[in-house]
């Protein structure tokens, strides 16, 4: 088995070579200490640690039982690893851990694959990554091994509001309900994720945000039945295949919840590996769930993967709205946008409609699906639990 460590240069670069060093060092501690004490642990370079598991008296079936379960051991442990930032002279760090592993000759696949960019080499990029690595550790236990309800080290805990996406004609239906991650201090007060969110995109750690919500996304669907949700997701963490095993196997389990989720691809970061990407949305399709495309037309959504994820609903960005009632042209743009959309076969919803106006123009484009502070605001209250439920899309009827 090789584990390594891959954000080590990133430490390296932000914070010196010597906390990179005890960084390594720490992480080779923890790997000895949960190995068994027949295995051997060597240095394989400055980021990386090689070790070797001693069989027993019956090799063969050894192997096969290190075959089946070591993945899942070593998926766990790095997954750990991250959940407890290392204490340094520099403060505590979170760590990814990668891992190759071979069994009998034979190698099996990569284990918890970082998805995260290089760091950059301009003046400002270890600033950054110091202020960004500041802001994460302080969530990552949470999100990684939830406990005290929920809460930080600093009393801090995620909330999620939800707002739905209704037919804008005036029927009342409704495609689903968004779930949107909302930060809130120790003293109550409730602040935006979005600075939390980029720095977990830019540390490549943005998908063990991603997990948490859609984990309890699916809670919220296994306690209400008939609704269905949808869930932020990160392109960055579409390339962390391993990671989504636990999930995927929930959902493969409950084919009545995976039909009611709706899994919103946002595309604030690049995808790592979009082979991976695309194996990993067509697994979570083929167990039902839908994909949509969040805030299309900015960002690195692109018409490439448009054809390479068919989703099933496409959102358009607010920002063509917003230009689209301010000139005839960017009026035309906003239509031609809908109509690339429903092209491709999917729902197409307009996003951050405010007034009536901008509610009549996407009506006459051609895009009924609606979401906005004109319809709803996003609330803690979960309006299905009230006897709405009624008014909930039945799943398969709206896409």
């Amino acid at each position: 088995m090789s584990l390594r460590i891959c954000n080590f240069n990133h430490i390296d670069r932000a914070y010196g070579c010597t906390v990179a060093a005890a960084v390594a060092v720490e992480v080779r501690r923890r790997l000895v200490e949960a190995l068994p004490a027949t295995s051997h642990v060597m240095s394989g370079g400055a980021d990386t640690l090689l070790a070797s598991i001693g069989h027993g008296r019956d090799p063969d079936a050894e192997s096969e039982a290190v075959e089946a379960l070591f993945p899942v051991w070593l998926a766990s442990f790095c997954s750990a690893t991250l959940a407890r930032p290392i204490a340094t002279e520099a403060g505590p760090l979170g760590v990814w851990l990668s891992g190759d592993w071979a069994v009998g000759g034979r190698e099996g696949e990569q284990i918890f694959p970082f998805g995260g960019p290089s760091i950059g080499h301009e003046a400002d990029a270890a600033a950054l990554y110091r202020a960004d690595m500041a802001l994460a550790v302080d969530v990552l236990p949470m999100l990684l091994a939830p406990r005290d309800g929920g809460t930080t080290e600093s009393g801090r805990s995620l909330v999620l509001y939800w707002q739905p996406v209704i037919d804008g004609s005036g029927s009342g239906a409704v495609l689903y309900h968004e779930a949107l991650c909302r930060l809130c201090d120790a003293d109550g007060a409730m602040g935006s994720p979005g600075p939390l969110l980029l720095a977990l995109e830019r540390l490549g750690f943005v998908c063990a945000l991603d997990r948490y919500v859609v984990s309890a996304v699916i809670d919220e669907l296994e306690a209400v039945p008939g609704v269905t949700l949808a869930a932020n997701v990160s392109a960055q963490s579409l390339s962390c295949t391993q990671s989504w095993s636990e999930i995927l196997a929930r959902l493969e389990r409950r084919p009545d919840i995976a039909r009611r989720l709706v899994w919103e691809i946002t595309e604030t970061a690049l995808v790592a590996d979009m082979n991976r990407a695309v194996a990993f949305v067509s697994r979570v399709k083929s167990l039902g769930c839908r994909i949509a495309i969040d805030d299309f037309g900015v960002g690195f959504a692109s018409i490439r993967q448009l054809l390479i994820f068919s989703p099933d609903i496409i959102k358009i960005d607010r920002l063509f709205l917003d230009r689209a009632m301010l000139s005839v042209r960017d009026a035309g743009i906003f239509r031609q946008l809908v109509e690339l959309a429903r092209s491709f076969g999917a729902e197409v919803v307009a996003e951050g409609i405010e007034t009536p106006a901008q509610a009549e123009f996407v009506r006459s484009c051609g895009a009924s699906w609606q979401q906005g502070y004109l319809h709803a605001r996003p609330s803690l209250t979960r309006l299905w639990r009230r006897g709405w439920a009624a008014l909930i899309q039945p799943p398969g009827t709206a896409c």
